[in-house]
């Protein structure tokens, strides 16, 4: 999955016209996560200030040079971030003895609410 700054320069075109209310609507991200994705576009240089504003959303404008200043930032940035394991080892008694218990007490619970 990819980073939500590298989607919005990917699906906008230059020119294109963003601010954190669209990105909220658009992309159903929060209002914090919007803000940190356009101030992370603007230290890379992808977008720049417009000077209007719309409401209180500052208006952002894409630049023509913004997904390569992007995935170069992100490269950069990308070493300092955790790294997960994609894959969890796991055998079929562990996962019967972690997962079984919460699965009976959720049918349980449905059984419940259908009656």
């Amino acid at each position: 999955m990819k980073p939500l700054h590298i989607r919005i320069v990917e699906d906008l075109k230059t020119g294109n016209e963003i601010t954190t209310k669209l990105i909220n609507e658009v992309y159903a991200s929060t209002s914090n996560h919007s803000s940190n994705t356009i101030n992370f576009l603007y230290r890379c240089g992808a977008v720049r200030k417009s000077g209007k504003k719309d409401g209180k959303h500052i208006i952002y404008v894409i630049n023509p040079d913004a997904y390569e200043k992007t995935t170069k930032k992100e490269l950069e940035v990308g070493k300092f971030r955790k790294k997960t394991n994609k894959y969890a080892k796991c055998d079929v008694k562990e996962l019967m003895k972690t997962h079984d218990p919460l699965i009976l007490k959720f049918n349980a619970l449905l059984a419940g609410v259908r009656v």
